[in-house]
């Protein structure tokens, strides 16, 4: 873990970089003129085959404190796992590379764990696209102190209530939650090209004591129509719905509440009705059977937390009809 001069902690930013030169020098120039300046920013370069490998180059050339690499493509799992790898910070941060950040976004978070002695500190987002931006405010209002495990857990997964809350970018972490009991970095699945993210971030949450938000938005996700949240791949629509599977099975260990776990429950029931969707249009009756087995299965739950959305309800109902 490392500190400067004035003993001011090392923040180390992760960035796998893979083809989106468009949107690269908007997302490393956010970095870069981020007003907290004891920074170590790592991009990996995934395989790019335009020219993102030669931007990152040139940001290196300008910068001492970006360190770039470069291996074949092996998935933004991977890549991100090898960011950690590298990460020598006393603070963790993740950015997507079609994503930016206000200038002032870890100067802010990082007085917050400094101050407060916690485990991560977490803010609000704003959703991007080509034509309209919007800020994701919070339905109910978050907890203002410092709140433990359970609060965080439940600010995560009830989605409906927190939206501003629910993803691993908009927040910066001490360097020991992601980390397990044996003092080895937490990693990213691989296996999972879909999920491994909402996976990693219910590992982290389990190690969290302490956790505060600040009720401001600073970061930018830019929503592509291509992004993998989009896809129409069967396959990685079952990896996304194991990741779920694997978090519930996490949270039976670790024995949390049956109300989060029902909010889990719920996201599967969700994803597997896309899921469903999806594998109907394409005409995939096999696949379509399976999402439907999902559906059956987190039934209850769906319905039980959905009462006061009737159009949900019957939506998903007919899905299991067809």
């Amino acid at each position: 873990m490392m500190k400067n001069k004035t003993g001011t902690p090392l923040i180390s930013v992760i960035v796998p970089v893979y083809n989106l030169e468009k949107y690269l020098v908007r997302c490393i120039e956010s970095i870069i003129g981020q007003t907290y300046k004891n920074l170590e920013i790592i991009l990996i370069d995934d395989g790019s085959t335009d020219t993102s490998g030669q931007i990152i180059d040139e940001f290196k050339k300008k910068d001492n404190r970006i360190k770039v690499i470069h291996k074949e493509n092996g998935g933004e799992s991977n890549a991100r796992n090898t960011g950690l790898r590298m990460a020598t910070g006393e603070y963790i941060a993740f950015c997507d590379c079609d994503d930016w950040m206000d200038l002032d976004m870890y100067e802010t978070l990082a007085w917050e764990l400094n101050q407060e002695n916690i485990d991560m500190a977490a803010s609000g987002w704003y959703k991007e696209t080509d034509s309209s931006s919007q800020e994701i405010r919070n339905a109910l209002p978050v907890n203002s102190q410092v709140f433990g495990r359970e609060e965080l857990l439940k600010y995560l997964y009830m989605r409906d209530s927190y939206r501003g809350f629910a993803y691993m970018w908009d927040k910066l972490y001490k360097r020991e939650i992601l980390k397990d009991k044996d003092g080895n970095w937490i990693l990213f699945r691989e296996d999972l090209r879909l999920g491994g993210d909402v996976l990693y971030l219910a590992e982290v949450a389990l190690n969290v004591k302490r956790a505060k938000y600040v009720d401001r938005a600073f970061y930018h996700y830019y929503q592509r129509d291509e992004s993998g949240c989009h896809t129409k791949d069967v396959t990685k629509l079952r990896e996304w719905l194991k990741a779920y599977e694997l978090i519930l099975q996490r949270f039976e260990e670790e024995q949390i509440d049956y109300k989060t776990k029902d909010y889990v429950k719920r996201f599967l029931a969700y994803h597997s009705s896309n899921a469903t969707e999806i594998a109907a249009v394409q005409g995939q009756k096999e696949a379509q059977k399976e999402f439907q087995r999902f559906m059956e299965m987190y039934k209850q739950e769906y319905i039980s937390l959905n009462a006061q959305y009737p159009e949900r309800i019957k939506r998903y109902c007919d899905l299991l009809e067809i």
